[in-house]
């Protein structure tokens, strides 16, 4: 369900609203849903719809771009922007526009290769980026590592349950991975529409053939499959919304 300003947002409440064919179906199933949204405004509410739509976009873009997947020992990027650490972070480097850094990497991906939670960071930025344009990104993320679930002034929050929306990240664990192939100990999906996910490294499946993909890295003797947990992990949209302005 979606709440803005304290009220409850009706099916019928948006009967006549002029907004893109391809936010509407997103909108009713927001509507729809026992999880419940809230907003201050419908100005807000419409800054998440189209956030959730670039999400998937930059997803695709990642995928297309052919940023490779990497332990963290192995990272590496375009040094025209960013250093590597020691300990594998992708560091902006001093006077480099945020926007720019972050555009290389869906444009010049064979320059880099990351883990699959730091894909899913990277998505968002590129997501934000073509949300509020370079100027107003630039001010808001001045100094971006790129690390992990190292995400500085990104406000993303994960909550259990089991309704899923088109842009939320959700993750495929599994319990008896092969500790020589620790890095298969799950993978962090965005999800691109029902039953279709993006999963660096290993590309757009479906939640079988990740299962699959999963299962083929367990160690010696493993019983338990891979599965995808009860939980998404979201950009708190609130929180977000005043750097729009």
């Amino acid at each position: 369900m979606i709440i803005v300003s304290g009220q409850w947002l009706r099916p019928q409440d948006i009967e006549n609203w002029q907004i893109d064919k391809n936010l509407n179906p997103l909108l009713k199933e927001m509507i729809d849903t026992p999880v419940q949204f809230d907003y201050h405004s419908i100005a807000e509410l419409m800054f998440e719809l189209h956030l959730r739509m670039n999400i998937v976009e930059s997803a695709k873009a990642l995928h297309k771009s052919g940023a490779k997947f990497a332990t963290f020992v192995k990272t590496y990027g375009n040094t025209a922007y960013w250093r590597v650490s020691p300990e594998g972070a992708l560091e902006l480097k001093y006077k480099m526009p945020p926007s720019k850094a972050i555009r290389d990497i869906a444009e010049n991906g064979p320059f880099y290769a990351f883990e699959c939670a730091t894909a899913i960071v990277v998505i968002y930025y590129l997501a934000l980026l073509k949300t509020i344009g370079e100027e107003k990104f630039d001010a808001a993320f001045d100094r971006i590592i790129l690390y992990d679930w190292h995400y500085e002034k990104l406000p993303i929050y994960t909550e259990t349950g089991h309704h899923f929306f088109l842009g939320d990240c959700l993750y495929f664990k599994n319990p008896e991975f092969d500790p020589q192939k620790a890095q298969w100990r799950g993978e962090n999906v965005i999800l691109l529409e029902k039953d279709k996910y993006f999963a660096h490294g290993l590309g757009i499946l479906n939640a079988q053939q990740i299962i699959d993909k999963l299962n083929s890295f367990r160690r010696k003797g493993a019983v338990q499959s891979a599965y995808l947990l009860s939980q998404a992990t979201r950009l708190d949209i609130p929180s977000l919304y005043p750097i729009t302005r």
